[in-house]
């Protein structure tokens, strides 16, 4: 598949993403502006305050005082000039991968970044420790500091599938029994791309957060036909679409930037045929299954491996340098049991 891009502003994809997409050089390295004025909903894939404060506060609604305690330490990171942010490498998705053939230009980016941008937070999401591990140094000897930001699933089947979990098991084998057929679409309607934006918004947005991104109709239209993805599909008997995944594939690795599915029909176990058709296509393409974030239990139960993914972040004066700096050195006790036990 290829990777091109459709040049459109960002808005027409993202309701919510309160920034500008540009294109950085040979390899077209996507670059996300934050705009000066960010709106409370604005989505966690450009902003990092959304990520870290907006979304965290959602997620502890049941612990009053410990989500206003977030949001003021979102407040403060306001004051700290947070908002005034670049993301470089910044695909409008949830999970950008990074292969080696690429990493030089994502690092020259930064530093061409760092250069026009001097008074502006510059990031870097979706980083680790192993798999960029020469990018993650460039990066620290140029300002950057580590910032640990989230937990993600791993499924390597690039050499097959190498162990059968039971829960897994389960799950293919309930797909296999069911009347759904599975489809891999290249090519899809602008019904059909309306049907996808509806299942996903039940999902993401109205089942969970308006802090992820607010998809439209035409991304998921765009991205199908531009050969950015694909979209995996499961229909009933009668056609109609009753869940469905994104594939977008980088280099040997898969990740999953959206997803949704009917909760209204009537289908046991949908999301789990979901994830066992995900998976088959995994093992068929050999690739790794970059599953993203949440769901921890559910990913591990069934081989997922986690991963602790970094933001980098260059603050632009040396004192917000310095309490970066502070802040990455309390950070880096975290470890991926510790996040488990908090529900990663």
């Amino acid at each position: 598949m290829q990777h091109g891009w459709p040049r459109e502003s960002l808005d027409i994809w993202m309701q919510n993403a309160c920034a500008d997409l540009h294109w950085h050089g040979d390899l077209s390295i996507p670059i996300t502006h934050a705009h000066p004025t960010r709106l409370p909903d604005t989505s966690y894939i450009t902003s990092l305050r959304s990520g870290w404060f907006d979304y965290a506060a959602q997620e502890l609604r049941d612990q009053k005082i410990s989500a206003c305690g977030v949001r003021l330490a979102g407040q403060v990171a306001r004051l700290f000039g947070l908002d005034q942010l670049v993301l470089v490498g910044n695909f409008p998705v949830s999970t950008n991968t990074w292969p080696v053939h690429t990493q030089a230009a994502l690092l020259q980016a930064c530093v061409d970044t760092v250069r026009t941008c001097p008074t502006k937070f510059v990031g870097v999401r979706n980083l680790q420790a192993d798999a960029h591990a020469s990018l993650i140094k460039a990066l620290r000897t140029r300002g950057f500091h580590a910032l640990p930001a989230r937990l993600v699933y791993e499924f390597d089947l690039r050499d097959g599938l190498t162990s059968k979990p039971s829960h897994l098991m389960r799950d293919r084998s309930a797909l296999g029994k069911s009347n759904l057929e599975t489809h891999i679409s290249s090519d899809i309607s602008n019904a059909e791309a309306s049907r996808l934006r509806e299942l996903y918004q039940a999902i993401y947005i109205h089942k969970h957060s308006v802090l992820n991104a607010q998809y439209t109709t035409q991304f998921f239209s765009d991205m199908v036909q531009a050969q950015v993805m694909q979209a995996l599909l499961l229909k009933n008997k009668e056609g109609v679409i009753v869940a469905f995944a994104m594939l977008y594939p980088q280099g040997d690795t898969l990740t999953v930037p959206a997803l949704g599915y009917d909760t209204q029909a009537g289908i046991d176990g949908l999301y789990r045929m979901l994830f066992a058709a995900i998976h088959q296509y995994t093992q068929t393409k050999k690739l790794l299954l970059n599953y993203s974030s949440g769901a921890g239990d559910f990913k591990r139960k069934r081989g997922g491996v986690p991963r602790m993914e970094y933001t980098l972040l260059r603050a632009p004066s040396t004192w917000q340098r310095r309490l970066i700096a502070w802040l990455e050195h309390r950070a880096s006790s975290i470890q991926v049991s510790d996040l488990i036990k908090l529900g990663a």
